[in-house]
């Protein structure tokens, strides 16, 4: 096998959810494409590193070529989104699991992981603070905790609750519909929709 495909493959085969056997499929599927569909690939990965940064307010993703001082996403920048519901999430990428749905029409806020004081990751860490400055000052009636169905994922909304239910917040956690254990950007969209509309007070 010529060096140069061996290497490529490695690569495909860093991505996370990427077997060995993928990778090689993936691999010769690009090799056949050709150089012009080859290099709009590459063009494309390439971008992502220096095209995506993270919104100032929520944390979803966004493009960083806007040329602005202040980058928000378009669900911050929404006028029909509902600013008294705000919907936590773990990762920028559970957005889009949780968008997908429909069920949700509220603004985002991500916290980037879930307490594990194991490894050293505290509510600073996650920037709880901030969330808490962000629900006051917007004036957020309920925060929907979206974290994903693990004991750490619990955890953390039992944290928010006790973080915000004294200054009269309803704080509610997405229910029925998700497996203890299971990831949120793998789930079905049908099970994340009813895990919304069953959701439970905390």
């Amino acid at each position: 096998m010529p060096p140069e495909l061996i290497a490529a493959i490695e690569a495909i085969q860093s991505l996370p959810g990427i077997g060995r056997r993928s990778a090689m499929r993936i691999a010769f599927e690009l090799i056949k494409a050709g150089p012009l569909k080859t290099r709009h690939f590459t063009n494309a990965i390439e971008q992502l590193s220096s095209g995506v940064s993270t919104c100032e307010r929520c944390g979803a993703y966004v493009s960083s070529r806007t040329g602005d001082d202040k980058t928000f996403c378009s669900f911050c920048d929404s006028p029909r989104r509902s600013v008294s519901s705000l919907c936590v999430v773990e990762n920028p990428w559970d957005i889009y699991a949780v968008e997908n749905t429909g069920e949700f029409t509220g603004l985002y806020h991500v916290i980037g992981g879930v307490l594990s004081p194991l490894d050293g990751i505290g509510p600073d860490e996650l920037g709880m603070p901030r969330l808490a400055e962000r629900v006051r000052s917007a004036g957020v009636s309920e925060v929907i905790v979206a974290t994903n169905p693990s004991v750490e994922g619990n955890a953390t909304g039992h944290y928010i609750a006790d973080l915000l239910k004294p200054a009269g917040v309803k704080v509610t956690r997405i229910a029925t519909g998700l497996a203890l254990g299971q990831m949120l950007d793998f789930a079905e969209t049908q099970a994340i929709s009813q895990s919304l509309r069953a959701r439970i007070e905390l």
